[in-house]
């Protein structure tokens, strides 16, 4: 056959393994007889003879030339020669990921052929050996070597010795060099450096990194051991740990992981998917709301930072978010009422509407004509001929000048057109009327001389009796995060108390089985169509008291005990319950029964506020929310307006108290409030039953007779002591 109808031959894929040749063994013998020599870098060009002709990498460049920085006191230390079998594997070592084994073959065959070419970086172990901590993958191929009698033990080899300290450094930097790290080992390696007492900075500086990157990697070793055990198998990326760092307690985690998992299609989980079930009720520190609010209002638990967000940002709770909206908002109302002489003021998350239910309740006066004084008038059209004078100039070096100039007209003009404004509307209009601030989405928006419907309509009426007083919502001064928050601390407190009632607890539940079987006709696919939904980790983050509270605390220590009777193996076999006793599963299907129970209020698409689902169940058991929860001013009448609180000391029967409260600013009112509500068995009508009300309002009338006539410190203990709740 010609050399023209030869055909190339693909080169068969073997292990490396290649006989030893002339050339090959005459290079190892003299690279054995060289010397060591140190030259002067500029005496250093690229060989002809290098048969690399690739461009390097321009990042894998710089990260050599960081590490060749960082690590270049190794430069300085003397090359030892040791034994192979002085030398272990370094506990301190980054390179966690085992080495694949045909790289190791195949090193082991270069080692064999002309010797080794790069000297091991060891630290001294305890027991007398050396801890290889960078060179591993070279250790590996000359224990292969050494096992397989291709060299003896006493094979020397190349090593340069470091302190403990500086392993780790090593390490990181040579790994980095001579084989990209598996992002776990470099998270091990990071966490190792900073319990050291290195900071973000000091190992971005060591390592040729960042300070962002440095402080990212960190953040990544608060992951749970489940979810870097699955990074290190690739199992999951770097992005859903990223993602998953977001959430700071490691159960959730692991949950949230788990969760996606079951949604996803093929097990093949989304970054955004992981994102949405941590921040489902949060929204974004970078919007207007936020930003107005200020961070501030915020203690550093309830924003949750993401270090790797593009723009620096994180995510606050929405409801959080709201109520400290709400409360500026009040604020500046408050501000408004007492520097302009308005009758009452109020902060609501949206403006009042001139359509709809809010033409029922309130009332816009028609904003007076604006009159200004001769003075103003004269004032008025000179700043107007000095505006014009300004633009008219050219524009060159004194630019600033003309804008500073310019900002004080502007800045003057809007100071006479307010104290006009304010000046227009009269005295009387003002003790008739209110003042609203409210947040448009973007901005505070002020609407002066609201009117109460209401007090028209009371004003209009004689005073007969005849006629029937207009039934009120209590939920109608209630604010939607509030609703949330407290209705969170109410599901928790009727679970709890339900736990203690088992028998009527497993009666509920064949109750609610019973209406689906015996009212419902679906075709079953499934052995079993019972689900459980349990939502304690946001019922702990929307309630004031969270994991604090008494309810939750009982829940959970109910939890633990039931958890201990459970079979071993439990989850995977499901027959391993068929050893359990009546009176253990009475227990788990109370509490599971108990643990179901979810009576979150908000409101409906249409701004509706859902109504309370727990009345019935209260009432079932004779539930008493006072023995599970107490307001006080941080929980409870801090959120609530001045009328409101006003309101709530008149409706528990205490007048003096209500009257003083009315004079009082809100913080001092809510704590005046605590100091008075919190001694008898008062909770707001809109939190318990119409039967629980009743009840309450007896227990209340008694705790306030007893308060009367003992001091303040004897009124204080007044509880139901007979209920364990209270008692802890």
């Amino acid at each position: 056959m010609s050399a023209t109808e030869s055909k190339v031959k693909t080169a068969p894929k073997t292990s490396k393994k290649t006989l030893k040749s002339a050339e090959a063994e005459a290079l190892k013998v003299a690279l054995d007889a060289a010397q060591v020599e140190y030259v002067p870098v500029t005496a250093l060009v690229k060989s002809p003879l290098n048969v690399r002709t690739i461009p390097y990498p321009a990042e894998k460049v710089c990260s050599m030339a960081d590490s060749i920085e960082a690590i270049g006191l190794l430069q300085n230390l003397v090359v030892h020669n040791l034994p192979v079998t002085a030398l272990v594997k370094s506990p301190l070592n980054v390179r966690t990921i085992p080495y694949p084994a045909e790289k190791v073959c195949s090193m082991a065959d270069s080692i064999e052929a002309i010797g080794l070419l790069q000297n091991l970086v060891v630290h001294n172990l305890p027991d007398g050996r050396c801890g290889v901590a960078a060179g591993g993958r070279r250790l590996k191929a000359l224990q292969l070597l050494q096992s397989e009698n291709r060299i003896d033990a006493g094979y020397q080899v190349m090593v340069k010795k470091v302190p403990d300290e500086l392993a780790v450094a090593a390490s990181m930097a040579e790994n980095e060099q001579q084989m990209a790290m598996h992002p776990s080992e470099q998270i091990a390696g990071f966490r190792t450096l900073a319990e050291q007492g290195k900071t973000p900075a000091q190992i971005g500086d060591l390592l040729g990194f960042g300070t962002r990157h440095v402080q990212r990697m960190l953040k990544l070793t608060e992951l749970a051991p489940e979810i870097l055990a699955a990074l290190a198998k690739d199992e999951i990326t770097t992005e859903h740990c990223q993602a998953l760092a977001l959430e700071s307690d490691q159960k959730r985690q692991v949950e949230v992981l788990e969760s996606a998992r079951k949604r996803s299609w093929n097990n093949e989980v989304s970054v955004s998917s992981i994102r949405n079930l941590i921040t489902s009720e949060e929204v974004s520190t970078n919007g207007d709301k936020f930003r107005f609010v200020g961070e501030a209002a915020f203690s550093p638990d309830e924003i949750r930072v993401d270090l790797f967000s593009s723009e620096n940002g994180g995510y606050v709770k929405s409801a959080s978010l709201d109520t400290a909206l709400l409360e500026k908002l009040q604020n500046i109302a408050e501000h408004l009422r007492e520097a302009e002489g308005w009758s009452w003021c109020d902060g609501r998350l949206d403006p009042i509407s001139h359509y709809g239910k809010d033409t029922k309740i309130w009332r816009l006066h028609a904003v007076p004509p604006v009159e200004y004084t001769e003075a103003e008038s004269e004032r008025l059209a000179e700043l107007e001929a000095l505006e014009a004078k300004y633009e008219d100039e050219n524009p060159g070096v004194n630019d600033d000048v003309l804008a500073g100039a310019l900002e004080a007209v502007w800045e003057e003009q809007q100071t006479i057109a307010h104290r006009a404004k304010h000046r227009a509307w009269t005295d009387e209009m003002k003790q008739s009327a209110g003042v609203v601030v409210s947040w448009t989405g973007q901005e505070v928006k002020v609407q002066r001389g609201v009117v109460l419907c209401a007090d028209e309509k009371m004003e209009e009426k004689d005073a007969s009796t005849d006629l029937a007083p207009e039934k009120v919502d209590p939920l109608d001064a209630v604010s939607v995060p509030l609703l949330t928050r407290l209705s969170s601390e109410r599901t928790l407190a009727v679970q709890a108390a339900l736990l203690q009632q088992p028998q009527k607890a497993v009666a509920l539940m064949v109750w609610k089985m019973c209406n689906s079987v015996f009212h419902t006709t679906t075709s079953v696919k499934e052995p079993f169509c019972i689900s459980v939904s349990v939502s304690h980790y946001a019922l702990t983050r929307e309630a004031p008291d969270g994991e604090n509270s008494v309810a939750f605390q009982a829940i959970q220590s109910e939890k633990e005990r039931l958890e201990a009777l459970l079979p071993e193996n439990w989850r995977k076999d499901m027959t391993t319950f068929f050893t359990l006793d009546g009176a253990t599963l009475m227990a788990l299907m109370a509490f599971c029964t108990a643990c179901s129970i979810d009576g979150v209020q908000g409101k409906d698409e249409f701004g509706r506020k859902h109504q309370s689902s727990l009345d019935g169940v209260e009432n079932a058991i004779q539930f008493d929310l006072r023995d599970w929860w107490k307001p006080t001013a941080d929980n409870l009448f801090s959120h609530m307006k001045l009328p409101h609180i006003v309101q709530a000391l008149s409706q528990a029967g205490l007048a003096g108290a209500a009257q003083d409260a009315a004079k009082m600013k809100k913080k001092d009112a809510a704590e005046h409030a605590e100091h008075f509500l919190s001694k008898i068995r008062w909770v707001p009508e809109w939190m318990t039953s119409a039967d629980n009300q009743k009840q309450l309002a007896a227990k209340s009338e008694l705790s306030l007779a007893i308060s009367q006539n003992d001091t303040d410190a004897d009124a204080g203990d007044v509880t139901d002591h007979n209920n364990p709740a209270c008692a802890a």
